[in-house]
């Protein structure tokens, strides 16, 4: 195939409109619905902190997710081209950018250590439910739960609180489940000053799962969809099941009832205001440009209003789902134990990767359901890291044209030197000290202050910038007039960027020194935390500063760049157009 044929290749889209949908809401539904919603939702209020949860949905998630989508389904490009249209905010591509290559290095962690997980679910006796094993320390505290398949009945949760009871007399206990994820799938070191040496199991898993999501992804999104067919509807009804076993277990009214029971008095505390908002911004993935990137395949007439609210609706459900799932469990657990919710409720590592999988060894065949639970995680995960390195591809195939145009095989080649340069860089996160460097990761490089900032900027560079109203009139020319218009532009111009302004000054006003545990990270990795966060925003005011600078022209020269792709007057666009006069009702 000679070069100009494959320079007049079109850009690929989605094939079926479903593609799109389901593709989104993999990315969005991903582990901060199943360890961090749970969490906060027992933790600021129960019932009553689904008011700021869906306060903040409306205000914050549904226009991001609207501005995210529209402008890279207008361009019908990746983010960078997208942003190019507000020039003197093109760096927010860039600082978007950043943020998915932080996401490229620290989530796949998270499924190397669910593979190892879910590969030792298989094993005869649960290893992290007793104390016999060649990784585990003094002061273990285990159950051996009765695997029998034709004898269920062999369970007792009484034998299981007197064992509990008499080894946690001693001092310096610690269960057999934290004892495996300490010492067996972490091999921890003492701190982030001591990474120790590569975990080689670990490492072997990692360029698993690297292979698999090249496969997944290296022939375009036609591709990717089928997979994430599966991957994003497979977990669904896994959850589901959980839910139902879940219900089904003595206690577990005790879980549900913390997890929702409204306490309003909790509402008057800013903190339970900044996480909902939090939650949400990071759950929808707004701001981090692969939205935007999966936008930018759909056809240019899209109804993307009608997606946005099937893709709310499918992620606030997987969250609420997973409070059920997390907490009938947790409260069978605790009423097994003789404890309190607050003792076995935590969030975050701690809650899939201890707390969890010790409540299933209460259960009949725990096997079954650790496996259930562990292929539901990681199915969960991938589908989202499969849009994470596809926007990452994107971002650089439609920017460097070359890259996809001088061969037909160009992207597979490019996408595998990038999955082999994203493995390379995430084995610091497989050493023994790797959790410490995750932590940072997860904390700052994916959520935090550099989040709301990039929002903000956002919502000022369409808002005020480019100009929120031509920007809408450019959604007319896709899909039609709409009645949320008004409410979606006061909130881009006003509402959007003041809170997530106040909320990045929040952040920075509280900020506590991190720990893990009991470590509590030296000075300079308190530095280098906010380095991470940096890295990604500062690029929005270095790119603002380097444009005026090389092009020589004013920041109001700067501030809009024509859409090449918006249909001009006697020029047909693909799809249908939209007449002035014809209404869409949309959410």
């Amino acid at each position: 195939m000679g070069m100009n044929s494959l320079s007049d290749k079109p850009r690929q889209t989605w094939r079926k409109r479903w593609d799109f949908i389901l593709s989104s809401a993999g990315v969005c539904i991903g582990l901060g619905n199943i360890w961090r919603f749970p969490y906060l939702c027992f933790k600021y209020g129960g019932g009553a902190f689904l008011l700021p949860y869906w306060l903040s949905v409306i205000v914050l998630a549904i226009p991001l997710l609207i501005l995210d989508i529209s402008l890279g389904q207008s361009i019908q490009k990746g983010v960078i081209a997208s942003w190019s249209t507000v020039p003197i905010f093109k760096g927010i591509a860039f600082a978007c950018a950043t943020m998915i290559f932080h996401s490229n290095l620290s989530y796949p962690i998270i499924l190397v250590w669910v593979s190892k997980y879910l590969v030792s679910s298989f094993n005869s006796r649960l290893p992290w439910a007793t104390c016999d094993n060649e990784w585990n320390r003094d002061g273990c505290v285990g159950i051996d739960i009765v695997t029998d398949v034709s004898n269920t009945s062999a369970f007792n949760t009484t034998t299981a609180i007197s064992i509990l009871t008499n080894v946690t007399n001693q001092t310096q206990t610690m269960s057999s489940a934290e004892q495996f994820w300490n010492y067996e799938v972490l091999g921890i070191s003492s701190g982030l000053e001591e990474l120790g040496s590569l975990r080689l199991d670990l490492v072997l898993y990692l360029g698993l799962i690297w292979i698999l999501g090249y496969l997944a992804i290296f022939k375009g999104i036609k591709w990717s969809a089928k997979v994430v067919y599966f991957t994003a509807t497979v977990p669904i009804v896994l959850i589901l099941v959980v839910v139902v076993r879940g219900a089904t277990l003595e206690g577990a009214s005790l879980g549900i009832y913390h997890y929702l029971t409204p306490n309003v008095t909790l509402l008057k505390d800013t903190e339970v205001w900044v996480g909902a908002a939090t939650q949400v911004l990071y759950s929808f993935c707004v701001a981090t440009g692969s939205l935007t990137t999966l936008g930018s395949y759909n056809k240019y007439n899209q109804n993307f209003l009608k997606d946005i609210l099937m893709i709310v609706l499918s992620n606030c459900l997987a969250s609420f789902l997973c409070g059920f799932a997390v907490f009938s469990t947790l409260g069978s657990m605790a009423h097994a134990q003789n404890q309190t919710m607050d003792e076995v409720a935590q969030s975050g590592p701690g809650l899939i990767f201890i707390v969890y999988p010790q409540a299933l060894t209460f259960l009949p065949l725990p096997q079954f359901w650790n496996a259930i639970f562990f292929l539901t995680i990681f199915l969960m995960g991938f589908d989202s890291q499969l849009i994470y390195v596809e926007a990452f591809c994107a971002l650089f195939l439609d920017y460097f044209r070359p890259l996809r145009t001088f061969h037909k095989y160009s992207r597979p080649i490019f996408l595998a030197f990038g999955c082999l340069g994203f493995y390379l860089s995430g084995l610091i996160f497989v050493t023994k000290g790797g959790v410490y460097v995750f932590e940072i990761f997860n904390t700052y490089g994916m959520a935090g202050w550099s989040l709301f900032f990039i929002a903000a900027c956002e919502c000022i560079a369409i808002g005020w910038v480019y100009g929120a109203h031509r920007h809408w009139d450019e959604i007319n020319r896709m899909i039609g007039p709409s009645k949320i218009r008004p409410v979606i532009i006061f909130i881009w111009k006003y509402v959007g960027p003041i809170l997530c302004v106040l909320v990045s000054i929040y952040y920075v006003a509280v900020h506590s020194r991190m720990t893990y545990g009991n470590y509590i990270y030296p000075p300079w990795a308190q530095v280098l935390c906010h380095f991470v966060s940096a890295s990604s925003a500062v690029w929005i005011p270095l790119y603002a500063v380097y444009i005026t600078i090389v092009s020589g022209k004013s920041w109001r020269e700067l501030r809009r760049q024509e859409n090449s792709k918006k249909p001009m007057i006697g020029e047909e666009m693909p799809g249908k157009c939209f007449d002035n006069d014809e209404k869409v009702e949309m959410l």
